[in-house]
């Protein structure tokens, strides 16, 4: 058997391209390698876009990219990270080479405050718990709990109770002409406005016995029949006022 020299071999080699295919397949296997292990392409800052009330470093440090190469980073795992924050709606993570990270985040927005053992917390439309209020925090409508527990971020108040409180603050004051001191939320009475001292348990939004239009109604009715009260029930079929007491007769000799 006759074997061809390694001359040969490397001349056809040449001629029918293996050669080169090989020398490509090592520069690119090359080419992965510098890719992986360069510093190039370590991710050192990410940039933030569409926050509010949190900041970029809060997004940043839940990211938890930094000195990650960015060819390891799962865009989804990023992003479902990110909106473990109460602040968050939804997160959306880009990539760009050679180490860029880009993440737009749409924060959940505040509808309301809710008041809790002297605390207020912002509140979403859901009901959500955002945490305690910022500085800047809208404060249109504040709901007091008369329960003395703190609320804590991720859980969610009576929704039932808000819609109720922004419908109200709507209606009252054009069908009633009062403006409403201060909304109160209560297990037994619900939830209750107030007109300096009288307070009006309306209850629930949804209550199946007393439509609102027709408590709003009586309210409307006895607000200006000249009556002097202290306490409206709305909830019942047939609602009650209470009087203030009256002072204590000084008695004749």
């Amino acid at each position: 058997m006759v074997r061809p020299t390694p001359l040969t071999v490397l001349r056809r080699s040449i001629v029918n391209g293996k050669l080169a295919a090989l020398i490509l397949l090592l520069a690119g296997l090359g080419c992965f390698a510098y890719a992986f292990r360069s510093a190039k392409f370590v991710v050192d800052t990410i940039e933030v876009s569409g926050v509010r009330s949190l900041d970029a470093a809060t997004i940043s440090d839940l990211a938890g990219l930094r000195g990650v190469s960015i060819w390891d980073i799962q865009p989804e795992e990023v992003e479902a990270r990110i909106a473990q924050n109460t602040y968050v709606a939804t997160a959306t993570v880009n990539l760009l080479l050679p180490a860029q990270v880009l993440v737009q985040v749409q924060e959940r927005e505040a509808v309301i405050l809710w008041n809790s053992a002297g605390t207020n917390y912002e509140i979403t439309a859901d009901g959500g718990v955002l945490g305690p209020a910022r500085s800047d925090a809208p404060s249109a409508i504040i709901i007091y709990d008369t329960r003395t527990t703190a609320l804590a971020a991720g859980t969610n108040v009576d929704i039932d109770a808000l819609e109720l409180a922004q419908t109200l603050n709507l209606r009252i004051p054009a069908e009633v002409g009062w403006t409403p001191s201060r909304y109160e939320w209560d297990p037994y009475y619900g939830l209750s406005l107030y007109n300096g001292a009288q307070q009006v348990a309306f209850g629930r939004l949804q209550d199946p016995n007393v439509p609102l239009d027709t408590k709003i109604a009586t309210l409307k009715l006895v607000a200006n029949d000249g009556t002097v009260w202290t306490f409206l029930d709305l909830r019942p079929e047939k609602p009650y006022y209470r009087t203030p007491p009256q002072p204590t007769a000084t008695p004749t000799p």
